[in-house]
């Protein structure tokens, strides 16, 4: 987890961390696992958060990977590796990792980081509903980041998604959300 300095372009932001997709998966289920939190689940809602971010923020929120087109949509492998035991089944148990002494950790979102809870909990208010096939084919949409990785790549596994244009569908999507309001309000 990295503390990055002003962001340029939003210079509003004191601090943007970034995590690994580890630790934010392990935010959802810490918060949220009796609701039975499946692989593919916890997989799009972790993409799904680190697109938004990078529309509100213009900063990764997962820092340690690229998000890969898969079949079934977007894979984070290290959180394909972590929880494949569990197949379709809800997880049962937080991701861990090894440290540089190779002792076992339980990454986590650090304590004085106020913002990335309050995104992961609106995600959650949005698409925590939805299941795992459910955001799986949100995701496959046409058009989509994934759609253009998994056409470019001509269906081979692990082609990463281009953060560009994960960055500029959330922005897209971000400006049909304030149009919407907009036009709500008037």
């Amino acid at each position: 987890m990295k503390c990055l300095a002003k962001s340029p372009t939003l210079p509003y932001i004191v601090s943007t961390m970034r995590y690994s997709a580890k630790a934010i998966a392990n935010y959802f289920l810490s918060n949220y696992r009796n609701t039975g939190i499946t692989p593919l689940k916890i997989q799009k809602l972790v993409y799904i958060a680190h697109g938004w971010h990078l529309a509100h923020h213009d900063e990764p929120l997962v820092g340690d990977e690229y998000a890969e087109a898969w079949k079934y949509g977007p894979v984070y492998s290290s959180l394909y590796h972590e929880f494949k035991y569990r197949g379709g089944l809800p997880i049962l148990e937080l991701a861990t990792d090894f440290d540089d002494g190779l002792k076992r950790f339980v990454p986590k979102i650090q304590k004085d980081d106020k913002q990335t809870p309050k995104l992961l909990d609106k995600i959650w208010e949005k698409y925590g509903g939805a299941s795992g096939t459910q955001l799986s084919t949100l995701c496959h949409l046409p058009g989509t980041p994934w759609d253009k990785a998994w056409q470019k790549a001509e269906g081979r596994k692990n082609a990463h998604i281009d953060e560009n244009d994960i960055r500029e569908y959330y922005l897209a999507k971000k400006k049909i959300n304030q149009d919407r309001k907009r036009q709500q309000n008037d």
